[in-house]
């Protein structure tokens, strides 16, 4: 409860009680009668303007400035104990605030009373009311207020604390995973200017390489020789292909929807993952059903499949296993991609969170906990859906549904 101390000579001191709200409920509604409803209203308009990312000395000062507007004749001000002491927020009738850590109990000694009332749920907080003339602080309307005031300033005190306390720690992380990202961003940047680089001599090992195997074979050289730049040509068309993908797939361009096979799509993706599923042991088997293009941006759904190609070989990366892609039309309109691993699956309890922006179960620093829910936003905006179940006994498995194409074309 609000504690109100007041010593006969104005100082503050220790005195008895003093609250409007302890009182008889008939004397409460007949103080309630005497505060002019435009003071409450003021007081409760101000508090909910104030935002939670706003300063708490601000926040202060902004309820202190209204209720020195209302009560014209006080002196208003407020103690907040803080690690570099207390920090005091004072306003008087000429408008003019103060804000510092001053020594002193009292804040208005050159007032002739003083009242101090505790802030609720604060301890040692204080809001401090001066008048010169003593009587005014007993005025009904000006307890009742008062006292209304210590609780909305109690109110805001616990939000601000709790925005620069407890999330101190949140803000923190995300903070440093907003800084990998961009790192992450800087580093696409500087591959694909070398991917780019890289283009140009790998269209002239191809081109030679190829050369070469064909003049060999029509002069009928060394068959040994033949296969050994027939593989080269392989090797630098399959290092070409990939590059070319992952630039196209890395540009930036323009969003527009067009008719997509998702076979394509899908083969792509495990061009990129490629090394990745190879270094932890992962096979992959292919269920390609009879189906129609859907309608999105290719880009786009490559990075889909290739975020949840990449989770399930981590998800495999101890033991191996096996990738499961299938494809089908479970209905007319839609194109269903199910995916399916035997990695160390995902408990009941933190299924429903993995789509949660920053939620990640990796916890040596391969995961921001944005991927999965980058995914889910690229397949809502496709007007599809995505789903996550455990695969039983061992795995995972995510249902991706897409709609096809307005006008499908040959299917694949």
């Amino acid at each position: 409860m609000t504690n109100v101390r007041l010593s006969p000579d104005g100082a503050i001191g220790p005195s008895g009680r003093a609250r409007s709200s302890e009182a008889p409920s008939a004397e409460r509604l007949s103080l309630a009668r005497e505060v002019p409803p435009d003071w409450l209203d003021r007081l409760l308009m101000g508090h909910a303007a104030l935002l939670p990312t706003t300063p708490l000395l601000e926040s202060v000062e902004s309820l202190l400035a209204i209720s020195v507007d209302v009560l014209d004749d006080l002196a208003i001000g407020v103690c907040i104990p803080g690690v570099d002491g207390r920090q005091v927020v004072v306003r008087r009738p000429d408008r003019v605030s103060q804000v510092g850590t001053p020594d002193a109990v009292r804040l208005f000694p050159e007032h002739e009373g003083e009242r101090a009332i505790d802030i609720p749920g604060e301890p040692g907080a204080t809001l401090h009311v001066g008048a010169h003339d003593r009587e005014r602080l007993h005025h009904a309307a000006v307890l009742l207020y008062v006292d209304r005031l210590a609780e909305v300033l109690g109110s805001v005190i616990r939000v601000q604390r709790a925005m620069t306390r407890a999330p101190s720690t949140e803000v923190h992380r995300l903070q440093d995973q907003v800084i990998q990202l961009e790192k992450l961003a800087s580093l696409g940047q500087m591959v694909a200017g070398i991917v780019h680089e890289i283009n140009n001599p790998l269209t002239s090992i191809v081109a030679y390489s190829d050369y070469l195997r064909k003049k060999g074979e029509r002069a009928g050289s060394d068959q040994a020789d033949v296969d050994r730049l027939a593989r080269i040509n392989e090797a630098a068309e399959r290092i070409l292909r990939f590059s070319r993908d992952l630039t196209e797939y890395s540009r930036p361009r323009a969003v527009v929807p067009a008719s997509v096979p998702i076979h394509d799509v899908i083969d792509r993706a495990l061009v990129f993952c490629e090394h990745e599923l190879d270094q932890t042991g992962v096979m992959v088997e292919r269920n390609f059903g009879e189906i129609h293009p859907v309608r999105g941006v290719a880009g786009q759904l490559t990075q889909v499949f290739v975020n949840l190609f990449t989770n399930a070989a981590h998800a495999m990366r101890d033991q191996g296993g096996l990738l499961t892609i299938t494809t089908s039309m479970p209905t007319a309109d839609e194109v269903l991609v199910i995916i399916t691993d035997d990695g160390h699956g995902i408990d009941q309890e933190t299924l429903p969170k993995i789509f949660d922006p920053f939620f990640t179960t990796k916890v040596d620093g391969r995961g921001t906990g944005l991927g999965l829910s980058i995914v889910r936003s690229i397949v809502q905006n496709h007007g599809g859906r995505i789903l996550a179940a455990s695969n039983s006994p061992k795995g995972t498995v995510f249902n991706v549904a897409l709609p096809i194409a307005a006008t499908p074309d040959e299917t694949e």
